[in-house]
């Protein structure tokens, strides 16, 4: 549990490889620390941010929530997106491009092409693990057997950084040739998980 916390520290700070990088997060990205947060004050940040609200999730419990963080995959790609195929399996990015990257690649998905997949962490590994919230959680026209998955984390914590994730939303709007189920997985601690001071996440 605590090298699992510890690495989602290194990666935040490893978001910006350069000297000072707490304080280059603050004043660039509006990056706070961590806080507990409740549904209702998530809803009203999308809101603020005029962000999408459809197809919102999260981790009900922190049993869940510290699971999905014991993996390595899940680790890799948090404050980023991943991608499943109609099988399930993860998609490999270009792990050249930097985290937001990946608008073309998603605007250009086709279930009759071939990608190359990530062994050790599927979509059913996840799905299972989260829950819906918000009044518009399950959007009209939500893929029922969808080509591709498209999971985007974000957390209120990270502020304006939000914005190079969400704006992926339009590459799924944009693609023509598969049937996409876009996931949004908010990753911040809950109230209702009455979290330990050990366990709760800082930025260090």
């Amino acid at each position: 549990m605590e090298r699992s916390i510890i690495a989602i520290v290194l990666i935040l700070n490893l978001l910006v490889p350069a000297a000072g990088c707490r304080q280059l997060l603050g004043f660039k990205y509006g990056m706070t620390q961590p806080r507990e947060e409740t549904p209702e004050k998530l809803i009203l940040f999308l809101e603020k941010e005029k962000f999408p609200m459809d197809n919102m999730y999260l981790f009900p419990d922190s049993l869940s929530w510290f699971q999905a963080l014991r993996n390595p995959v899940f680790r890799k790609n948090m404050l980023s997106h991943m991608v499943f195929d109609h099988e399930g399996q993860l998609l490999e990015r270009d792990t050249a491009q930097c985290q937001w990257s990946g608008y073309d690649f998603i605007r250009t998905l086709d279930r009759d092409s071939s990608y190359r997949k990530i062994q050790g962490f599927q979509i059913n590994n996840l799905l299972g693990q989260i829950k819906p919230f918000g009044g518009h959680s399950e959007s009209v026209g939500f893929p029922l057997d969808p080509d591709f998955t498209i999971v985007i984390t974000w957390a209120k914590f990270i502020g304006t950084y939000n914005k190079r994730l969400f704006v992926l939303s339009r590459a799924v709007s944009e693609n023509r040739s598969a049937k996409i189920r876009l996931i949004y997985l908010n990753i911040d601690m809950q109230e209702s998980w009455n979290l330990t001071k050990k366990q709760k996440v800082a930025i260090q």
